[in-house]
Formats: structure tokens, sequence, C-alpha cells
């Protein structure tokens, strides 16, 4: 009986501590595959963190090259609006409208036709607001040089208003010598002395253009090349202004 009962309860402990094992067994089969998976969890969420890292740098390099992107594309939508408005008021100002673009397909037309440009500019020109004008006077005086200085040289125009006389460059002969009288091909100096002390000067090649206004008229000269020594000259007297 106490052989037994020893028995019994020698296996009833080992049955116990087995259960106990299996139980330790199992606990730690658990407890591995746990860590196994918590680090498994680990290093998936290291990789999503490196790879939303990397995803986050690729957004925000794109998203400063579009930046940058829309930064040219406004600069260049500026120059062109500045662009246009520069060839719009380019082309106010240069295309003819109204009276001048009538006048223009005019000026064309006669070209075309087969008038002489410098002509019809000539003509252009002479076009002027009819003007309160005495007859044109005409005259014509000496210029004076370094071998030609003695005597009245010059012309008056007005009852004595106006007065012009000028100086030139000698000519010269066949053996190179200086001669009395005036090179017309060589510039020359036309002082024009109104009443009052009033002045204007020409200077340069004949012929030479010049204005002075005395006493509320306006004296409009032309100097040209005469005969030897001799200048031409016409005035045209208008109401002024």
């Amino acid at each position: 009986m106490t052989l037994g009962r020893y028995d019994y309860e020698r296996r009833y402990r080992r049955r116990v501590w087995a259960g106990f094992g299996k139980f330790g067994i199992l606990a730690a089969l658990l407890l591995g595959v746990g860590l196994f998976a918590y680090q498994m969890g680990i290093e998936q969420l290291k990789g999503r963190d490196v790879t939303l890292r990397e995803e986050i740098a690729t957004l925000s390099r794109q998203k400063a090259e579009f930046e940058l992107l829309a930064s040219q594309m406004q600069t260049a939508a500026r120059t062109a609006e500045a662009r246009s408005a520069e060839l719009e008021a380019r082309l106010q100002r240069e295309v003819p409208t109204g009276d001048l673009a009538r006048l223009s397909q005019l000026v064309a037309e006669r070209i075309k036709g087969g008038l002489d440009a410098n002509r019809l500019a000539f003509v252009i020109s002479q076009a002027q607001t009819p003007r309160n004008c005495q007859p044109a006077d005409s005259k014509r005086f000496t210029l004076t040089t370094p071998l030609l200085k003695g005597g009245t040289r010059g012309a008056t125009f007005g009852n004595g208003a106006v007065t012009v006389a000028g100086e030139g460059q000698p000519s010269h002969n066949a053996q190179g010598n200086q001669e009395s009288w005036f090179d017309p091909s060589q510039p020359v100096t036309i002082k024009i002395t109104g009443i009052g002390g009033k002045t204007a000067t020409a200077t340069g090649v004949l012929p030479l253009h010049q204005s002075l206004v005395v006493d509320n008229n306006e004296y409009r000269f032309t100097f040209a090349a005469g005969q030897r020594s001799f200048v031409d000259v016409t005035a045209d007297r208008c109401a002024y202004p």
C-alpha cells in the first residue's frame, strides 16, 4: 500500500512538472514569436520611415523646382507684357493714322507712279501756312577775303533795317597763288545784323539759309554763289508771328 501511494504521488509530481515544462516551452515560444514579430514591426517602421523621408525629400525638391519654374514663367509673362506694350506704343507712333495716313498713301502712290522722291520731299518742305509776306527782294554783295578787305562789302534790306555781310576763303589760280575773290567751294561765314543789335550767323558751304526777326518782321535769307566774288541773296520779309 505504501509503495503504491508513493508511485502515484511521484507520477503526479512528474505530470505537474511536465505540465509546467510544456507551459514554459509554450510561453517561451510565444515570447519568441512576439519578440520576432515586434522586431519585424520595428524594421518595417524603420523602412517606412526611410521611404517617407525620401518621398518628402523628393516632394520638397519638386516643390522647389515648380516654384522656380513658376517664378520664371511670371518673369517671362511680365517681360512679354512689357514687350507687347512697347510694340503697341511703337505701332501707334510709327503707323500713320488719319490725315497722316492719307498723306502717306498719296506719297507712296506718287513715288510708285515715277515721281522722284527728292522732288517730292522738296515740294513738301516748301509747303507753308499762308503768311502775310512782302515780295522777295534779291541783291548781291561781295565777300571779303584776306586780299579783299577795302570798301563796302554787304547789302541792306527793309530800308536799312537789316544788313548782311560776310567773308570767305581766297581762291587759287592755276599756279597755286591766292586770288582776291572768295572760293565758293570753301565754307563761308555770313553775318546778319538787325536794328537794335540782333544778329544771326550762317556758316558753311553755299547755298545757306538763315532768318532773323526784327521789328515784328521775319527776314528769311537764302545765300547762293553768284558771279566771281559775288554772293546772291534773296530775302523774304513776312509779318511775325
